[in-house]
């Protein structure tokens, strides 16, 4: 791999004098490492392209990113030691509650159904009226001829039109969930404190 020093947004083989002596550096430290490359058997790399596929879809993203939200943030909020622990108790379960609503409502209520729509409307292999309805014409035999392609597509509208959902499911759906579930969360929490306190009595 070759380095070219890169001036503002153009990439040219004049540069500055320190630009030349640190991508000097950078090259040299780059040729230390010997020229490697990975052969992957088709079994493993269709085992790949499947995942990818699969976790690119936004329903899943957006699973992954709430299952991810649900491990770290309470344990932030619960170690905020600046406010009192009556505060750090309502705000762990107000997280909680909130990625639980958005979580369930992304995938649920607008991602996953509006991918199974959007699939359904840009199937080439469809015989119903709307199969093709939202893949454009002039794209048609370059989205048939690549599979990957019509993926992201498929991927990237569903995303576009769930984020404009998202601003009326926000206010309709998340917000009142969110409270529902912060008071549910916040009596179990309160219960399990005093049968905790009245075991210690």
């Amino acid at each position: 791999m070759n380095i070219q020093p890169v001036q503002k947004n153009n990439v040219s083989m004049q540069g500055k004098r320190w630009n030349r002596f640190t991508d000097k550096i950078m090259q040299k430290t780059l040729n230390l490492f010997p020229e490697y490359t990975t052969k992957e058997s088709a079994q493993k790399l269709d085992k790949w392209n499947r995942f990818d596929n699969w976790s690119s879809r936004p329903d899943v993203n957006r699973g992954i990113l709430g299952a991810t939200a649900l491990v770290t943030q309470p344990f932030i909020d619960a170690s905020n030691h600046k406010v009192d622990k009556e505060t750090r108790k309502v705000s762990v379960c107000r997280t909680i509650a909130k990625i639980i609503a958005g979580t369930g409502v992304g995938i649920l209520v607008v991602r996953g159904p509006l991918y199974k729509l959007i699939t359904s409307m840009t199937n080439l292999n469809g015989k119903s009226k709307y199969s093709k309805a939202l893949i454009p014409k002039k794209y048609l035999a370059e989205i048939s001829a690549n599979e990957k392609f019509l993926k992201n597509y498929r991927s990237a509208l569903s995303m576009s039109i769930a984020l404009g959902a998202m601003c009326i499911t926000n206010f309709v759906l998340d917000a009142p969930l969110t409270i529902i579930l912060t008071n549910l969360l916040k009596d179990k929490a309160n219960s399990k404190q005093k049968i905790k306190e009245g075991k210690n009595e």
